[in-house]
């Protein structure tokens, strides 16, 4: 054979695989890849390209390959185990998950591309195949053992069977529901959901549920998604509130309600018994003057808010060291203390993926 590719980068992975990660990264960096501060690489782990580039924070899991001619991945990425993502041209964007067990690859071009918006999340065990070109907007989740092919072709073209290699675009903020197949050619607009189950074939319009084999469209804007009014806004997050208080209190750490704001208490046992650390939360339900000054803050770890945080305000809080998390723009500065953490991520339960931002 002219062109022969290897199914898996054996030489790599006995070269490079089996390296601590801090190695692994400085002869990556050697080896002229761009690798941002606090990236993870686990054990047994590849990263074979020609333009290497990884932002800062990521973590990629143990046995997993990566492979590609121009790989770009963002700052906050997390790549699962014994995933393998495998086309020459490769995006994704910050914050985003790859669970375990995904797998990106098979019958390609040398053009062909697979890019992944941020704050994007793929669950485990799907198959995707860019044969052409797959591209997935921001915030947008895949669901667990989903199929996205860019290519129907196994019969005879000349015996009258159809073969066809057309691509994929998924928008922002869609979900796809489990065990979903994608066909070439589907265009799925900004903000649908797709029923579990489903075949998708043609082109879904934005803000509309589509479900069945093939999927259909059986509901749309304005009756689907639902206006959500202000003062159900508020409802909705006193409701998440209450039940994060309940959560963290079932998972060991005490939560008393002060005027004001809200303190959490988590014991953590050291070599000389135990220390009890401390965080306070703020929760603003009220919107927000670009002119007000965040005196309340003082002392507090981690204000959220429900409404929009002005540049102003944000830049205040940032000099006070508070954490904060902006709902309405699902916002959070590029690096949260522990508590914003964990808020952050009891969020995402919710449908709430926050954006990390650099400008403030």
């Amino acid at each position: 054979m002219l062109l022969k590719k290897s199914r898996l980068p054996i030489r790599d992975i006995f070269i490079y695989g089996f390296l601590p990660s801090f190695v692994k990264v400085a002869v990556y960096r050697l080896k002229g890849y761009s690798i941002g501060k606090g990236v993870s690489i686990g054990l047994g782990s590849v990263i074979c390209g020609n333009n290497v580039r990884i932002g800062a924070y990521t973590n990629i899991g143990f046995l997993t390959i990566i492979r590609g001619v121009n790989i770009t991945i963002g700052s906050h990425v997390q790549i699962g185990s014994t995933t393998i993502l495998d086309t020459p041209h490769m995006e994704i964007g910050d914050g985003s998950k790859i669970n375990e067990q995904v797998f990106v690859g098979g019958l390609q071009f040398p053009d062909s591309k697979f890019v992944l918006g941020r704050n994007c999340q793929i669950m485990q065990m799907s198959f995707i195949n860019p044969a052409v070109s797959i591209v997935i907007g921001d915030d947008t989740g895949i669901g667990g053992d989903c199929l996205l092919f860019c290519h129907t072709s196994w019969l005879s073209q000349f015996e009258g069977y159809p073969v066809e290699f057309k691509p994929i675009e998924i928008g922002n903020s869609v979900s796809i529901a489990w065990r979903v197949f994608i066909l070439p050619g589907t265009k799925i607009g900004d903000g649908s959901v797709i029923g579990a189950n489903s075949l998708v074939s043609r082109t879904i319009p934005p803000r509309s549920l589509a479900v069945g084999f093939p999927a259909r469209v059986v509901s749309t804007f304005p009756d689907f998604p639902q206006e959500v009014t202000e003062e159900q806004k508020v409802t909705i997050l006193k409701g998440i509130i209450s039940e994060m208080e309940s959560y963290l209190r079932g998972s060991g750490l005490e939560w008393i309600s002060r005027e004001g704001y809200y303190e959490i208490g988590l014991q953590r046992k050291n070599p000389w018994g135990f220390k009890k650390t401390k965080w306070r939360l703020q929760v603003g339900y009220d919107k927000l003057s670009a002119q007000g000054n965040p005196t309340s803050v003082e002392g507090v770890d981690v204000f959220l808010s429900l409404w929009t945080i002005p540049k102003e305000y944000r830049s205040i809080l940032n000099t006070k060291k508070v954490s904060w998390i902006d709902i309405e723009n699902k916002e959070q500065p590029f690096l949260l203390n522990d508590l914003g953490e964990e808020v952050a991520l009891f969020l995402r339960r919710y449908g709430v993926r926050l954006y990390r931002v650099k400008d403030y």
